[in-house]
């Protein structure tokens, strides 16, 4: 199993707040093994890591939110006063939850179950599946050629759902490879996916760059992301069309 240390890449600004609803619930960025990585008003990054065998307190996701799966894993979602939920995810696989809700995450294997979580602090509308089934009750809508263009350019794209709101990709940055923006500079996030030494291997130019981790841009602004290490980088990419 991989360990991870996920850089996080993000560009916009502005900051939000939330506020405890469901009785006995911390709130996902308070929650131990939720680690905080960035909030603004528009998306909450969060690191999650439960060791094997470990168990989460209950907690609240207000927000519609995805994950990611940061190497293959099982997890049990324990939501009070339904039937528990096994979940096997493949390495990188996506997927998309409303909110609203509380649970308990329990990991009965022996490798640790890591994500990157992502709260959406903006309500989604018409949230559908690309090519990942990001969400188990609907079918795949997986475009034949690519769109990336319109968002950026650079990197190989793997679409994986959108809404009326944004767009997010599974994206492959090749060594020698840059990822930057399309000519018009959109709203966008990019987080890094892959181990502790990918914030050393991507590099940053133009107005953006690295603050405490993070790169940040704002709108309309170009923006690049270099691979400079020796093997591919996987990111997500989350774009405001």
């Amino acid at each position: 199993m991989r360990s991870f240390r996920p850089a996080v890449l993000l560009l916009l600004s502005a900051a939000s707040a939330g506020a405890q609803s469901i009785p006995g619930a911390v709130l996902a960025k308070h929650e131990p093994h939720h680690h905080l990585a960035f909030e603004d008003a528009t998306l909450r990054v969060l690191r999650v890591r439960v060791a094997p065998h470990d168990t989460t307190l209950l907690h609240e996701h207000d927000p519609d939110y995805f994950w990611v799966a940061l190497g293959a894993s099982t997890v049990i979602n324990a939501k009070p006063g339904i039937a528990d939920a096994t979940i096997a995810s493949p390495d990188r696989s996506v997927h998309y939850t409303p909110g609203k809700f509380a649970h308990v995450a329990r990991n009965p294997g022996d490798a640790p179950f890591d994500n990157i979580t992502v709260e959406l602090l903006e309500p989604q509308t018409d949230v559908r599946n690309l090519c990942e089934r990001a969400l188990g009750d609907k079918p795949l809508d997986c475009p034949t050629t690519g769109r990336s263009s319109e968002y950026f350019v650079g990197g190989t794209e793997h679409p994986a759902f959108a809404s009326d709101q944004i767009r997010v990709s599974l994206v492959t940055i090749a060594p020698g490879q840059s990822l930057r923006s399309s000519a018009v500079a959109k709203p966008a996030w990019v987080i890094a996916l892959d181990t502790a030494s990918t914030k050393h291997d991507l590099v940053t130019t133009g107005v953006a760059q690295w603050v405490g981790g993070a790169l940040r841009s704002r709108v309309g602004q170009k923006w690049t992301v270099t691979n400079r290490g020796h093997a591919p980088i996987h990111v997500v990419t989350v774009i405001k069309p």
